[in-house]
């Protein structure tokens, strides 16, 4: 399971554009689940968390395929009218998932 983390600072009041702009079309297969939060503190501070059923090696093999490279590209041209400032971007392999005790 690979986790793909973005940190946005995006343009005041632009949070419900922003997010339509974001979300992928079509959805890749391998697009688990996705968490965007939102900061108390500041909301225009945006943080998107990606989970990817893959290994490192077919992520890369992912991003190499051209259909899904005009995909995403068309994706983030979408989002950067809204985004002011990327933070933080990163690619994460997830290592462990804990759970509460039940």
């Amino acid at each position: 399971m690979m986790c793909a983390v973005t940190v946005r600072s995006i343009k005041p009041g632009a949070y419900e554009a922003f997010r339509e702009a974001w979300e992928p079309d079509p959805w890749p297969p391998e697009l688990q689940r996705v968490v965007i939060s939102r900061s108390d503190e500041d909301p225009d501070q945006v943080l998107t968390v990606s989970y990817f059923d893959l290994e490192p090696e077919a992520l890369e093999l992912a991003r190499d395929d051209t259909s899904r490279l005009a995909a995403e590209e068309a994706r983030l041209h979408r989002c950067a009218e809204h985004v002011d400032q990327i933070v933080f971007k990163g690619i994460f392999q997830v290592v462990e998932e804990l759970e509460p005790p039940h």
